[in-house]
Protein backbone atom coordinates (compact mmCIF):
# COMPACT_ATOMS: atom_id res chain seq x y z
CA UNK A 1 0.00 0.00 0.00
CA UNK A 2 1.32 3.51 -0.43
CA UNK A 3 0.78 6.54 1.65
CA UNK A 4 1.75 9.89 1.25
CA UNK A 5 5.26 10.82 1.49
CA UNK A 6 6.39 13.19 4.49
CA UNK A 7 9.28 14.69 5.69
CA UNK A 8 11.39 11.49 7.95
CA UNK A 9 14.70 12.90 9.71
CA UNK A 10 17.41 10.09 9.28
CA UNK A 11 19.55 9.22 12.49
CA UNK A 12 21.44 6.35 13.44
CA UNK A 13 23.60 6.49 10.32
CA UNK A 14 26.05 4.49 12.15
CA UNK A 15 25.60 1.72 15.22
CA UNK A 16 26.74 3.60 17.75
CA UNK A 17 27.84 0.74 20.17
CA UNK A 18 31.33 0.41 17.77
CA UNK A 19 31.96 4.15 18.69
CA UNK A 20 34.21 3.92 21.70
CA UNK A 21 36.47 6.32 22.61
CA UNK A 22 39.78 5.39 20.98
CA UNK A 23 42.93 7.26 19.64
CA UNK A 24 44.99 5.95 17.15
CA UNK A 25 46.84 6.96 14.11
CA UNK A 26 45.42 7.35 10.32
CA UNK A 27 47.87 4.17 8.11
CA UNK A 28 47.82 2.75 5.43
CA UNK A 29 44.42 1.95 3.73
CA UNK A 30 42.80 -1.34 3.76
CA UNK A 31 41.43 -2.98 0.47
CA UNK A 32 38.64 -5.76 1.16
CA UNK A 33 37.05 -6.93 -1.87
CA UNK A 34 34.82 -9.87 -2.32
CA UNK A 35 35.26 -12.53 -5.09
CA UNK A 36 32.23 -14.41 -6.42
CA UNK A 37 32.57 -18.52 -6.38
CA UNK A 38 32.54 -18.33 -10.02
CA UNK A 39 34.74 -16.61 -12.50
CA UNK A 40 33.75 -13.66 -14.55
CA UNK A 41 32.11 -13.53 -17.52
CA UNK A 42 33.11 -12.22 -21.08
CA UNK A 43 32.10 -8.20 -20.93
CA UNK A 44 30.42 -8.33 -24.01
CA UNK A 45 27.98 -10.82 -22.30
CA UNK A 46 27.40 -9.23 -18.79
CA UNK A 47 26.28 -6.40 -21.33
CA UNK A 48 24.23 -7.93 -23.44
CA UNK A 49 22.03 -9.82 -20.43
CA UNK A 50 22.55 -6.35 -18.19
CA UNK A 51 20.87 -4.84 -21.42
CA UNK A 52 18.10 -7.66 -21.55
CA UNK A 53 17.38 -7.07 -17.79
CA UNK A 54 16.43 -3.58 -18.82
CA UNK A 55 14.31 -4.54 -21.83
CA UNK A 56 13.91 -7.73 -22.95
CA UNK A 57 12.98 -7.01 -26.36
CA UNK A 58 16.61 -5.95 -27.00
CA UNK A 59 18.38 -9.41 -26.53
CA UNK A 60 17.98 -10.30 -30.26
CA UNK A 61 18.57 -7.18 -32.01
CA UNK A 62 21.62 -6.87 -30.04
CA UNK A 63 22.77 -10.43 -30.98
CA UNK A 64 22.40 -9.79 -34.39
CA UNK A 65 25.03 -6.60 -34.02
CA UNK A 66 27.38 -9.03 -32.33
CA UNK A 67 26.78 -11.40 -35.13
CA UNK A 68 27.58 -9.10 -37.38
CA UNK A 69 30.80 -7.65 -35.71
CA UNK A 70 29.66 -4.43 -34.85
CA UNK A 71 31.65 -4.22 -31.74
CA UNK A 72 34.83 -6.15 -33.09
CA UNK A 73 37.23 -2.39 -33.15
CA UNK A 74 36.68 -2.17 -29.33
CA UNK A 75 40.03 -3.10 -27.96
CA UNK A 76 39.15 -2.32 -24.51
CA UNK A 77 36.44 -2.70 -21.80
CA UNK A 78 36.08 1.22 -21.93
CA UNK A 79 35.66 1.18 -25.84
CA UNK A 80 33.56 -1.39 -25.38
CA UNK A 81 31.03 -0.04 -22.88
CA UNK A 82 31.32 3.32 -24.97
CA UNK A 83 29.74 1.20 -28.12
CA UNK A 84 27.29 -0.78 -26.40
CA UNK A 85 25.60 2.46 -24.90
CA UNK A 86 25.74 4.21 -28.17
CA UNK A 87 24.16 1.51 -29.68
CA UNK A 88 21.31 1.24 -26.68
CA UNK A 89 20.69 4.72 -27.04
CA UNK A 90 20.51 4.88 -30.96
CA UNK A 91 18.31 1.81 -31.40
CA UNK A 92 15.60 3.15 -29.08
CA UNK A 93 16.46 -0.19 -26.82
CA UNK A 94 17.21 2.30 -23.34
CA UNK A 95 16.67 6.22 -24.24
CA UNK A 96 15.57 7.63 -20.73
CA UNK A 97 17.54 8.89 -18.33
CA UNK A 98 16.26 6.80 -15.73
CA UNK A 99 16.51 3.39 -17.59
CA UNK A 100 20.55 4.16 -18.61
CA UNK A 101 20.85 4.80 -14.53
CA UNK A 102 19.01 1.30 -14.05
CA UNK A 103 21.20 -0.33 -16.48
CA UNK A 104 24.57 1.13 -15.35
CA UNK A 105 23.67 0.37 -11.18
CA UNK A 106 22.99 -3.39 -12.67
CA UNK A 107 26.22 -3.19 -14.07
CA UNK A 108 27.99 -2.01 -11.37
CA UNK A 109 26.70 -4.39 -8.93
CA UNK A 110 27.26 -7.55 -11.61
CA UNK A 111 22.87 -8.27 -11.51
CA UNK A 112 23.39 -10.80 -14.43
CA UNK A 113 26.25 -12.43 -13.55
CA UNK A 114 24.67 -15.41 -12.10
CA UNK A 115 22.48 -15.71 -15.00
CA UNK A 116 25.41 -16.14 -17.05
CA UNK A 117 26.85 -18.42 -14.42
CA UNK A 118 23.65 -20.81 -14.89
CA UNK A 119 23.71 -21.12 -18.48
CA UNK A 120 27.71 -22.10 -18.02
CA UNK A 121 26.97 -24.69 -15.12
CA UNK A 122 23.64 -25.83 -17.26
CA UNK A 123 26.61 -26.68 -20.17
CA UNK A 124 28.96 -28.70 -18.15
CA UNK A 125 26.63 -30.58 -16.07
CA UNK A 126 24.36 -31.26 -18.66
CA UNK A 127 24.45 -30.05 -22.59
CA UNK A 128 28.38 -31.27 -22.33
CA UNK A 129 27.86 -34.95 -20.96
CA UNK A 130 24.81 -35.39 -22.54
CA UNK A 131 26.55 -34.98 -26.67
CA UNK A 132 28.53 -38.01 -27.81
CA UNK A 133 32.43 -37.95 -27.86
CA UNK A 134 34.12 -38.33 -31.08
CA UNK A 135 38.07 -38.27 -31.95
CA UNK A 136 37.62 -35.20 -33.46
CA UNK A 137 36.91 -33.00 -30.09
CA UNK A 138 34.31 -31.01 -28.70
CA UNK A 139 32.75 -28.44 -31.24
CA UNK A 140 33.73 -24.83 -30.94
CA UNK A 141 29.54 -23.72 -31.21
CA UNK A 142 26.84 -26.81 -32.14
CA UNK A 143 23.15 -26.95 -32.91
CA UNK A 144 20.93 -29.14 -30.68
CA UNK A 145 18.34 -30.24 -33.62
CA UNK A 146 15.58 -32.98 -33.25
CA UNK A 147 18.21 -35.10 -30.92
CA UNK A 148 21.07 -34.45 -32.37
CA UNK A 149 23.86 -32.69 -32.47
CA UNK A 150 24.87 -30.61 -35.63
CA UNK A 151 28.64 -28.97 -35.89
CA UNK A 152 27.73 -26.65 -38.87
CA UNK A 153 25.34 -24.15 -39.49
CA UNK A 154 24.27 -25.66 -42.66
CA UNK A 155 22.82 -28.58 -40.64
CA UNK A 156 24.53 -31.09 -43.20
CA UNK A 157 25.27 -33.46 -40.84
CA UNK A 158 24.50 -34.71 -37.33
CA UNK A 159 27.91 -35.52 -35.17
CA UNK A 160 25.95 -37.43 -33.10
CA UNK A 161 23.22 -38.03 -31.02
CA UNK A 162 21.68 -36.22 -27.42
CA UNK A 163 21.11 -38.35 -24.88
CA UNK A 164 18.59 -38.00 -22.67
CA UNK A 165 17.36 -34.49 -24.15
CA UNK A 166 14.50 -32.63 -23.02
CA UNK A 167 12.54 -30.51 -24.01
CA UNK A 168 11.99 -28.03 -21.49
CA UNK A 169 12.23 -24.12 -21.34
CA UNK A 170 14.99 -23.31 -18.70
CA UNK A 171 14.67 -20.41 -16.45
CA UNK A 172 17.14 -18.78 -18.58
CA UNK A 173 16.19 -19.41 -21.57
CA UNK A 174 15.10 -16.28 -24.35
CA UNK A 175 13.42 -17.78 -26.73
CA UNK A 176 12.71 -15.87 -30.83
CA UNK A 177 9.72 -17.01 -32.10
CA UNK A 178 8.44 -18.83 -29.71
CA UNK A 179 5.38 -20.36 -31.39
CA UNK A 180 3.91 -23.98 -30.50
CA UNK A 181 4.24 -26.64 -32.97
CA UNK A 182 7.41 -25.28 -34.42
CA UNK A 183 10.84 -27.14 -34.75
CA UNK A 184 13.33 -25.95 -31.97
CA UNK A 185 17.02 -25.14 -32.37
CA UNK A 186 19.16 -24.59 -29.84
CA UNK A 187 22.56 -22.97 -29.86
CA UNK A 188 25.13 -23.70 -27.30
CA UNK A 189 28.16 -21.01 -28.27
CA UNK A 190 30.28 -18.60 -26.81
CA UNK A 191 29.29 -15.47 -28.51
CA UNK A 192 31.78 -13.74 -28.79
CA UNK A 193 34.13 -16.20 -30.62
CA UNK A 194 33.62 -16.03 -34.62
CA UNK A 195 32.49 -19.30 -35.42
CA UNK A 196 29.16 -18.34 -33.55
CA UNK A 197 28.40 -15.47 -35.97
CA UNK A 198 27.50 -17.98 -39.11
CA UNK A 199 25.29 -19.82 -36.59
CA UNK A 200 23.20 -16.89 -35.53
CA UNK A 201 22.69 -15.96 -38.75
CA UNK A 202 21.17 -19.03 -40.06
CA UNK A 203 19.22 -19.79 -37.42
CA UNK A 204 17.94 -16.94 -35.96
CA UNK A 205 16.37 -15.82 -39.42
CA UNK A 206 14.27 -19.18 -39.83
CA UNK A 207 13.11 -18.12 -36.33
CA UNK A 208 12.25 -14.81 -37.49
CA UNK A 209 10.54 -15.90 -40.35
CA UNK A 210 8.38 -18.02 -38.08
CA UNK A 211 9.36 -21.78 -39.36
CA UNK A 212 11.64 -22.66 -35.70
CA UNK A 213 11.87 -21.74 -32.29
CA UNK A 214 15.44 -20.16 -31.58
CA UNK A 215 17.19 -19.84 -28.18
CA UNK A 216 20.68 -19.61 -27.49
CA UNK A 217 22.85 -21.09 -24.62
CA UNK A 218 25.83 -20.03 -23.70
CA UNK A 219 29.14 -22.18 -23.22
CA UNK A 220 32.13 -21.22 -21.71
CA UNK A 221 34.77 -19.61 -23.51
CA UNK A 222 37.84 -21.78 -24.59
CA UNK A 223 41.06 -21.30 -24.23
CA UNK A 224 40.30 -17.81 -22.17
CA UNK A 225 41.66 -16.35 -19.40
CA UNK A 226 39.76 -16.82 -16.57
CA UNK A 227 39.57 -13.95 -13.57
CA UNK A 228 37.63 -13.77 -10.53
CA UNK A 229 34.33 -12.05 -10.21
CA UNK A 230 34.97 -9.29 -7.49
CA UNK A 231 31.31 -8.79 -6.17
CA UNK A 232 29.73 -5.89 -5.80
CA UNK A 233 26.70 -4.70 -3.93
CA UNK A 234 27.38 -5.77 -0.34
CA UNK A 235 28.23 -4.43 2.91
CA UNK A 236 31.78 -5.64 4.01
CA UNK A 237 32.83 -5.29 7.56
CA UNK A 238 36.36 -5.39 8.40
CA UNK A 239 37.25 -5.47 12.34
CA UNK A 240 41.16 -4.81 13.04
CA UNK A 241 41.79 -5.82 16.86
CA UNK A 242 45.18 -5.15 18.54
CA UNK A 243 46.63 -7.66 21.04
CA UNK A 244 48.32 -4.91 23.24
CA UNK A 245 45.85 -2.84 25.44
CA UNK A 246 46.46 0.77 25.36
CA UNK A 247 45.03 2.56 28.65
CA UNK A 248 44.04 5.75 27.64
CA UNK A 249 43.61 8.96 30.14
CA UNK A 250 40.71 10.52 28.87
CA UNK A 251 39.82 12.62 31.99
CA UNK A 252 41.57 16.01 30.70
CA UNK A 253 40.26 15.10 27.18
CA UNK A 254 36.76 15.19 28.46
CA UNK A 255 36.82 18.59 29.75
CA UNK A 256 38.49 19.84 27.09
CA UNK A 257 35.86 18.76 24.56
CA UNK A 258 33.32 20.26 26.90
CA UNK A 259 33.85 23.51 25.29
CA UNK A 260 34.09 23.04 21.62
CA UNK A 261 29.92 22.46 20.98
CA UNK A 262 29.97 26.16 20.49
CA UNK A 263 32.46 26.11 18.10
CA UNK A 264 31.69 27.13 14.19
CA UNK A 265 29.61 24.30 12.11
CA UNK A 266 32.20 25.30 9.01
CA UNK A 267 34.86 22.83 10.39
CA UNK A 268 33.36 19.90 10.30
CA UNK A 269 32.55 20.99 6.22
CA UNK A 270 36.47 21.42 6.11
CA UNK A 271 37.04 17.99 7.90
CA UNK A 272 35.29 16.71 5.49
CA UNK A 273 36.68 18.02 2.60
CA UNK A 274 40.46 16.95 4.36
CA UNK A 275 41.35 13.38 3.10
CA UNK A 276 44.70 13.48 5.23
CA UNK A 277 43.91 13.69 8.81
CA UNK A 278 47.15 11.78 10.85
CA UNK A 279 45.51 11.68 13.97
CA UNK A 280 42.24 10.12 15.52
CA UNK A 281 40.94 11.89 18.48
CA UNK A 282 39.26 10.08 21.26
CA UNK A 283 35.84 10.97 21.83
CA UNK A 284 34.39 10.98 25.10
CA UNK A 285 30.99 9.86 26.18
CA UNK A 286 29.38 12.95 26.33
CA UNK A 287 30.32 13.71 23.21
CA UNK A 288 29.11 9.74 21.75
CA UNK A 289 26.08 10.56 23.77
CA UNK A 290 24.49 12.77 20.79
CA UNK A 291 26.78 12.06 17.95
CA UNK A 292 24.03 10.30 15.88
CA UNK A 293 21.69 13.42 16.05
CA UNK A 294 24.74 15.66 14.85
CA UNK A 295 25.85 13.18 12.30
CA UNK A 296 22.17 13.50 10.86
CA UNK A 297 21.86 17.08 11.22
CA UNK A 298 25.33 17.24 9.24
CA UNK A 299 24.25 15.72 6.55
CA UNK A 300 20.43 17.12 6.47
CA UNK A 301 21.92 20.45 6.43
CA UNK A 302 24.42 19.65 3.50
CA UNK A 303 24.57 20.65 -0.05
CA UNK A 304 25.24 17.31 -1.55
CA UNK A 305 23.31 14.93 0.94
CA UNK A 306 24.15 11.83 -0.67
CA UNK A 307 27.85 12.15 -1.03
CA UNK A 308 27.93 13.79 2.44
CA UNK A 309 26.50 10.38 3.87
CA UNK A 310 28.26 8.42 1.19
CA UNK A 311 31.59 9.63 2.92
CA UNK A 312 30.69 9.67 6.51
CA UNK A 313 29.21 6.18 6.12
CA UNK A 314 32.35 4.92 4.17
CA UNK A 315 35.04 6.22 7.46
CA UNK A 316 33.37 7.33 10.13
CA UNK A 317 35.67 7.30 12.77
CA UNK A 318 38.37 9.59 10.61
CA UNK A 319 35.21 12.46 11.21
CA UNK A 320 33.79 11.38 14.22
CA UNK A 321 35.56 14.45 15.91
CA UNK A 322 34.36 17.22 13.87
CA UNK A 323 31.06 16.06 13.88
CA UNK A 324 31.04 15.81 17.35
CA UNK A 325 31.76 19.70 17.73
CA UNK A 326 29.01 20.16 14.83
CA UNK A 327 25.62 22.12 16.48
CA UNK A 328 22.51 20.28 16.09
CA UNK A 329 19.86 22.64 13.84
CA UNK A 330 16.71 23.58 15.60
CA UNK A 331 14.80 22.77 12.57
CA UNK A 332 16.11 19.08 12.42
CA UNK A 333 15.47 18.57 16.34
CA UNK A 334 11.81 19.57 16.21
CA UNK A 335 11.23 17.25 13.16
CA UNK A 336 13.35 14.88 14.24
CA UNK A 337 11.32 14.60 17.64
CA UNK A 338 7.96 15.49 15.62
CA UNK A 339 8.66 12.00 13.70
CA UNK A 340 9.70 10.35 16.63
CA UNK A 341 6.64 11.09 18.42
CA UNK A 342 4.10 9.82 15.19
CA UNK A 343 5.86 7.18 14.30
CA UNK A 344 9.35 5.64 15.54
CA UNK A 345 11.21 4.88 18.48
CA UNK A 346 15.00 6.02 18.61
CA UNK A 347 16.85 3.10 16.25
CA UNK A 348 14.61 2.38 13.83
CA UNK A 349 14.86 3.85 10.00
CA UNK A 350 11.81 3.97 7.54
CA UNK A 351 12.36 4.37 3.80
CA UNK A 352 9.93 5.04 1.34
CA UNK A 353 10.09 4.74 -2.53
CA UNK A 354 7.63 6.82 -4.31
CA UNK A 355 5.02 6.21 -1.22
CA UNK A 356 6.08 2.36 -0.50
CA UNK A 357 7.30 1.67 2.28
CA UNK A 358 10.22 -0.38 2.00
CA UNK A 359 11.67 -3.34 4.81
CA UNK A 360 15.02 -2.15 4.93
CA UNK A 361 16.35 -5.57 6.11
CA UNK A 362 15.38 -6.86 3.39
CA UNK A 363 16.77 -3.61 1.16
CA UNK A 364 20.14 -4.41 -0.68
CA UNK A 365 21.46 -3.55 -4.02
CA UNK A 366 19.26 -6.12 -6.02
CA UNK A 367 16.38 -5.83 -4.27
CA UNK A 368 16.42 -2.34 -4.78
CA UNK A 369 17.11 -2.27 -8.27
CA UNK A 370 14.45 -4.31 -8.72
CA UNK A 371 11.95 -2.24 -6.55
CA UNK A 372 13.02 0.84 -8.72
CA UNK A 373 12.19 -1.17 -11.97
CA UNK A 374 9.05 -2.01 -10.83
CA UNK A 375 8.14 1.64 -9.73
CA UNK A 376 9.50 3.10 -13.22
CA UNK A 377 7.09 0.60 -15.32
CA UNK A 378 4.27 1.92 -12.54
CA UNK A 379 5.13 5.60 -13.52
CA UNK A 380 5.46 5.01 -17.16
CA UNK A 381 2.02 3.65 -17.65
CA UNK A 382 0.65 6.73 -15.56
CA UNK A 383 2.79 8.67 -18.08
CA UNK A 384 1.25 6.93 -21.02
CA UNK A 385 -2.28 9.03 -19.48
CA UNK A 386 -0.59 12.45 -20.77
CA UNK A 387 0.77 13.23 -17.00
CA UNK A 388 4.41 14.15 -16.53
CA UNK A 389 6.82 12.36 -14.07
CA UNK A 390 6.11 14.34 -10.94
CA UNK A 391 2.37 14.26 -12.11
CA UNK A 392 2.62 10.63 -12.22
CA UNK A 393 4.25 10.35 -8.64
CA UNK A 394 2.27 12.66 -7.32
CA UNK A 395 -1.09 10.47 -8.16
CA UNK A 396 0.65 7.73 -7.27
CA UNK A 397 1.24 8.28 -3.75
CA UNK A 398 -1.92 10.65 -2.81
CA UNK A 399 -3.87 9.76 0.24
CA UNK A 400 -7.15 9.31 -1.70
CA UNK A 401 -5.26 6.12 -3.43
CA UNK A 402 -3.80 4.96 -0.45
CA UNK A 403 -7.48 5.18 1.17
CA UNK A 404 -8.94 3.19 -1.75
CA UNK A 405 -6.56 0.56 -1.30
CA UNK A 406 -6.87 0.24 2.37
CA UNK A 407 -8.44 -2.97 3.47
CA UNK A 408 -10.00 -1.55 7.27
CA UNK A 409 -13.09 -4.58 6.79
CA UNK A 410 -12.13 -8.17 7.12
CA UNK A 411 -13.84 -9.71 4.42
CA UNK A 412 -16.83 -11.31 5.53
CA UNK A 413 -19.34 -14.18 3.42
CA UNK A 414 -22.97 -15.07 3.74
CA UNK A 415 -22.60 -18.75 4.17
CA UNK A 416 -26.28 -19.22 4.92
CA UNK A 417 -28.41 -21.23 2.26
CA UNK A 418 -31.54 -18.94 2.84
CA UNK A 419 -31.30 -17.62 -0.90
CA UNK A 420 -31.40 -21.17 -2.01
CA UNK A 421 -34.89 -22.49 -0.34
CA UNK A 422 -32.96 -24.34 2.60
CA UNK A 423 -31.47 -27.42 3.10
CA UNK A 424 -28.42 -27.52 1.15
CA UNK A 425 -25.80 -27.44 3.71
CA UNK A 426 -25.70 -30.86 5.45
CA UNK A 427 -24.71 -29.73 8.75
CA UNK A 428 -22.46 -32.59 10.96
CA UNK A 429 -23.64 -30.67 14.50
CA UNK A 430 -25.64 -28.09 16.14
CA UNK A 431 -23.86 -26.29 19.00
CA UNK A 432 -27.02 -24.87 20.03
CA UNK A 433 -29.55 -28.12 20.48
CA UNK A 434 -26.69 -31.25 20.48
CA UNK A 435 -26.45 -32.98 23.82
CA UNK A 436 -22.59 -33.75 24.13
CA UNK A 437 -22.56 -29.71 24.37
CA UNK A 438 -25.34 -29.37 26.89
CA UNK A 439 -22.31 -28.71 29.43
CA UNK A 440 -21.58 -25.34 27.83
CA UNK A 441 -22.75 -22.09 28.90
CA UNK A 442 -25.26 -19.95 26.77
CA UNK A 443 -24.07 -16.43 28.75
CA UNK A 444 -22.79 -14.21 25.93
CA UNK A 445 -20.33 -13.44 28.35
CA UNK A 446 -18.88 -16.54 28.46
CA UNK A 447 -16.68 -15.72 25.40
CA UNK A 448 -14.51 -13.43 27.13
CA UNK A 449 -13.19 -16.07 29.18
CA UNK A 450 -9.51 -16.94 29.25
CA UNK A 451 -8.10 -19.69 27.19
CA UNK A 452 -4.63 -20.69 25.76
CA UNK A 453 -3.83 -19.28 22.86
CA UNK A 454 -5.42 -20.02 19.83
CA UNK A 455 -8.18 -21.98 21.16
CA UNK A 456 -11.92 -20.74 20.89
CA UNK A 457 -14.17 -20.59 23.78
CA UNK A 458 -16.56 -23.21 24.41
CA UNK A 459 -20.00 -21.32 24.45
CA UNK A 460 -23.29 -22.53 23.32
CA UNK A 461 -23.90 -20.59 20.88
CA UNK A 462 -23.44 -20.71 17.13
CA UNK A 463 -20.85 -18.30 16.35
CA UNK A 464 -17.91 -19.97 14.19
CA UNK A 465 -19.45 -22.17 11.45
CA UNK A 466 -17.06 -23.96 8.63
CA UNK A 467 -18.65 -24.91 5.28
CA UNK A 468 -16.71 -27.16 3.17
CA UNK A 469 -17.79 -28.07 -0.78
CA UNK A 470 -17.78 -31.89 -0.59
CA UNK A 471 -17.51 -34.04 -4.06
CA UNK A 472 -18.97 -37.44 -2.36
CA UNK A 473 -18.00 -39.46 -5.94
CA UNK A 474 -14.46 -38.78 -4.83
CA UNK A 475 -12.96 -40.87 -2.31
CA UNK A 476 -10.18 -38.58 -0.97
CA UNK A 477 -13.17 -36.32 -0.12
CA UNK A 478 -15.07 -38.63 1.51
CA UNK A 479 -12.09 -39.60 3.62
CA UNK A 480 -11.50 -36.29 4.68
CA UNK A 481 -15.19 -35.76 6.28
CA UNK A 482 -15.19 -39.15 7.96
CA UNK A 483 -11.39 -38.90 9.21
CA UNK A 484 -11.13 -35.22 9.91
CA UNK A 485 -14.21 -33.34 10.72
CA UNK A 486 -16.17 -36.47 12.36
CA UNK A 487 -13.21 -36.09 14.32
CA UNK A 488 -13.51 -32.67 15.23
CA UNK A 489 -17.15 -33.03 15.68
CA UNK A 490 -16.09 -35.52 18.19
CA UNK A 491 -13.15 -33.73 20.80
CA UNK A 492 -16.07 -31.52 21.04
CA UNK A 493 -14.65 -28.40 19.21
CA UNK A 494 -16.81 -25.07 19.51
CA UNK A 495 -17.05 -25.05 15.52
CA UNK A 496 -20.27 -25.96 13.52
CA UNK A 497 -19.35 -28.28 10.56
CA UNK A 498 -21.44 -28.28 7.11
CA UNK A 499 -21.18 -30.24 3.95
CA UNK A 500 -22.29 -28.81 0.28
CA UNK A 501 -22.73 -31.36 -1.91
Amino acid sequence: MRVGLWSIGPEALLLLSALQPFHASAGPEVDVALKASFNSAPYLVELLETAAEENSTAYFPLLDHIADGYFDHASTDESLYNTFMRVLQDDGHLTTPEALSSFQLALSIHSAAPRIEAHYQFYRTSAEPSSEKSEQGECDTWVSFDGKQYCSPELDSAKGLIQDQKKVKLPFDRVLGASPGKVEFILYADITSTSFRRFHQVISRTAKDGASTYRVRYKPSLGLATKPLLVSGYGVELALKRTDYIVIDDRHAEKGEEGKESEENVAAETALQDDDIADLKPLSSSELLKLDLKAASFVMNSEDRLDVLSKLSQDFPKYSSAIAAYNVSSDFLMEHLANRRIMLPPGYNVIWINGVQVQTRELDAFALLEHLRRERRLVNGVRGLAFSGPEAINILSHSAVAEAQADDEPQRYDFRDVSEGGNVIMWLNDIEKDKRYSDWPVVLNSLLQRTYPGQLPPVRKDVHNLVVPIDFSDYKDVLMVAENLQNFVKRKVPIRFGLVP
